[in-house]
């Protein structure tokens, strides 16, 4: 038996596809208004930054300044030699804040106009982690020259940050970024690495601010090292006076040295309101003789129920379950995307099925 099937005019298919392509948009645009914009924070660091200074000089600030002066040598050595001229660097303005960029090649014209051209402040990240990490004390560790802490402290993402960042010339920089911008009591830096024990690390240099890398005891250096102080992070915020209570967000940027901060953290970690921001770098973990799979993922799922992957171009729910992890983060193994940053943080086992 023969069936007559009606096939739609050229003109009846052509008005359904512009009515799904009308309501694609529609979606698109009411998802948009729930979506933090990171621009939205660059314009606001002009109007802020005053505000913030004000703060700074606040007795209480001015006191916390002195207390960890005292705590850090290295800070108070750098504050009084702060007027002094800081070579292979440059400085210039950055979204109105002043801005000391370390150089590899201070006397070629073209790596400094790189240099120049290649800072900025991660308004994306801040605007993707405001929902675990706004307010209280923030702990920046591998703080570099302090584009994290420093505009997350002039936005009020955080209250408060201490900074530690073992490589002179980043952590001379990053002295300079914060008493340049007022901000002296509020980012506290500390020329230390962060790690599993304490002693002396060795530190190889890369060809930019944002690679260098603490060499495992017995891996040979390919490059220019220095030997750097480290501490546990457990004893570095003792030192330093940090009240773990007002401690909401921790960032760790460590180039495959992850393993370690977490392994002596375990006090930190204890405290289940903090939540953390982590690079999983493939290559940076097996130049240090450790994987992810057994090595990493495993200690963030003993501390932490979910994550958040910042990768915005991989598809998925964006809350997980940090069982999840090597499921979700599988894709870091293929081509060139070896890296990614994640956010961990606790959820009430009461709220959690809800992401899970």
């Amino acid at each position: 038996m023969w069936r007559v099937v009606t096939m739609p005019l050229p003109q009846e298919r052509d008005d359904d596809s512009l009515a799904v392509i009308r309501e694609l948009r529609q979606r698109i645009q009411r998802l948009r208004r729930h979506v933090l914009e990171p621009g939205v924070l660059r314009a606001q660091v002009s109007y802020r930054l005053p505000m913030v200074r004000r703060m700074a000089a606040r007795p209480e600030v001015c006191a916390r300044h002195e207390c960890f002066s005292k705590a850090s040598r290295a800070y108070a050595c750098a504050v009084e030699t702060a007027g002094a001229p800081l070579p292979s660097s440059c400085k210039t303005t950055l979204d109105t804040l002043q801005w000391w960029v370390p150089l590899t090649k201070p006397d070629d014209p073209l790596v400094v106009e790189r240099a120049i051209r290649h800072q900025d402040f991660p308004y994306r990240a801040i605007a993707q982690t405001r929902d675990v990490s706004v307010g209280g004390v923030m702990l920046d560790i591998g703080a570099n020259v302090g584009r994290m802490s420093v505009s997350r402290v002039v936005l009020g993402d955080a209250a408060l940050a201490y900074c530690a960042e073992p490589d002179p010339l980043n952590f001379a920089c990053l002295v300079r970024n914060t008493l340049d911008n007022g901000l002296r009591g509020l980012v506290l830096p500390d020329r230390v690495a962060i790690g599993g024990t304490e002693g002396t690390v060795r530190l190889l240099r890369g060809k930019s601010a944002g690679g260098h890398r603490v060499l495992a005891e017995d891996e040979p250096a390919s490059g220019e090292t220095v030997e750097v102080p480290c501490l546990p992070l457990d004893v570095w915020v003792e030192r330093i006076g940090a009240d773990l209570d007002q401690v909401r967000f921790v960032k760790v940027d460590v180039q495959g040295y992850e393993v370690d901060v977490l392994r002596g953290a375990a006090r930190v970690l204890s405290c289940r309101h903090i939540a953390w921001q982590m690079e999983v770098d493939l290559g940076m973990l097996s130049a240090r003789g450790v994987h992810a799979g057994t090595d990493l993922y495993p200690l963030m799922q003993q501390s932490f129920t979910h994550f958040i992957d910042l990768n915005r171009h991989q598809l998925g729910d964006r809350i997980r379950p940090v069982g999840c992890l090597p499921e979700a983060l599988a894709y870091v193994t293929a081509g060139s995307k070896g890296r990614t940053d994640v956010v961990l943080f606790n959820l009430d086992p009461a709220f959690s099925a809800e992401f899970d």
